[in-house]
């Protein structure tokens, strides 16, 4: 009797594996009632046992690895992700000195080589939690048919908008005066600019990439300006050498013509009332040009960029359940991440504001 209770045990402990680990098409082709198939979330490895809805190693990588091309600020703000756990962080905000005091490299052949010292200010700062979360009723869950396929666009429509939470905060960061040195920013009046008389954006460019301490090797702008500047006769001119003004340049040829090695294009919108029934559609990237540098190899603590931003772990994904939702309860989707944008050299980049003439 003891026996058979043994291979009982042993059996149920086998099929609750096969069940957590198993997809619910699979169970299913088994014989497996559906309702088994449900009661163990059967989403792939790691799925839930708590959650009707799946939530495993596929739809945290699919948050993870989430990218909408029409978002810049990963462009502008490179992501680092740190090490550990711990919420607050360091970083170095550099000095005009840091990057380009050249050290003595010559080694005597019984000495010790120099040291090298950072001359950046050292600062702390904590990273900050972003993410959304989406509640979906049981009675909505019974309806599901493919959970999987619906768990999955759900995170991503979660992610995609607190992705469009961090372009809006970059973009807000980029386009303010007082991050950058003094003498590096210049606001135009309405008569200034693009499309007014004897206003050349080609030798204004020129100019102002020559004025931070490292030249800038990315030029950001929002496609009002693209437009305006690839079809600017003064471009044209320049890049085609003709008098006529007619022609379009690439994003490659403006790469060639200012000697940077990016042009970095913004074309996000943002609800700024909050309101989805009362929409007031702006642009998050202004009718400005800014431009940055940033060594390949730059951390928040080593190198010169103009900005970056810190990152604790890897973006999140979970499912909870959710017992007071509704009549029957529901379980809540999470998506989000921990990260904090930071200015490491305010003179490694340049701003110019309303750049095209709008009287």
């Amino acid at each position: 009797m003891k026996k058979m209770t043994k291979i009982a045990f042993v059996l149920i402990c086998l099929a609750c594996t096969v069940c957590a680990f198993a997809s619910a098409d699979t169970l299913t082709a088994c014989g497996v009632p559906q309702i088994v198939c449900d009661l163990f979330c059967a989403g792939g490895a790691g799925a839930s046992f708590a959650t009707i809805l799946p939530c495993g190693e596929q739809q945290t990588g699919l948050v993870v690895a989430y990218k909408n091309e029409e978002l810049i600020a990963d462009q502008v703000m490179p992501v680092q992700e740190l090490e550990g756990k711990e919420l607050t962080f360091k970083y170095f905000e550099r000095t005009k000195g840091d990057a380009f005091t050249v050290p003595d490299t010559r080694v005597g052949r019984m000495s010790e080589p120099n040291m090298i010292h950072l001359s950046g200010v050292d600062k702390s700062d904590i990273v900050e939690p972003h993410g959304l979360e989406d509640p979906i009723p049981f009675e909505d869950i019974n309806q599901i048919q493919n959970k999987e396929r619906f768990v999955n666009t759900h995170f991503q429509y979660l992610i995609n908008l607190v992705l469009l939470g961090r372009e809006k905060r970059v973009a807000d960061i980029v386009q303010n005066t007082s991050n950058y040195g003094d003498g590096l920013s210049h606001t135009y009046e309405a008569n200034q600019g693009m499309g007014a008389s004897n206003f050349d954006i080609v030798t204004t460019i020129l100019e102002w990439l020559d004025k931070p301490l490292a030249r800038p090797n990315k030029i950001g702008m929002n496609y009002t300006v693209y437009t305006k500047l690839r079809t600017d006769p003064n471009v044209i001119k320049a890049i085609f050498h003709n008098d006529s003004g007619s022609g379009i340049a690439t994003k490659q040829q403006l790469c060639d013509l200012f000697e940077v090695k990016n042009i970095i294009v913004g074309a996000a919108r943002v609800n700024t009332t909050k309101n989805a029934k009362n929409l007031n559609l702006e642009r998050c990237w202004g009718n400005h040009i800014w431009a940055h540098y940033e060594e390949k190899l730059s951390t928040l603590t080593e190198g010169l960029a103009w900005g970056m931003t810190a990152q604790v772990g890897p973006r999140y994904a979970d499912i909870i359940e959710d017992k007071k939702m509704g009549l029957q309860g529901g379980e809540i989707l999470k998506a989000g991440f921990y990260q904090k944008e930071v200015v490491l050299g305010k003179d490694a980049g340049f701003l110019l504001k309303n750049v095209i003439k709008t009287a």
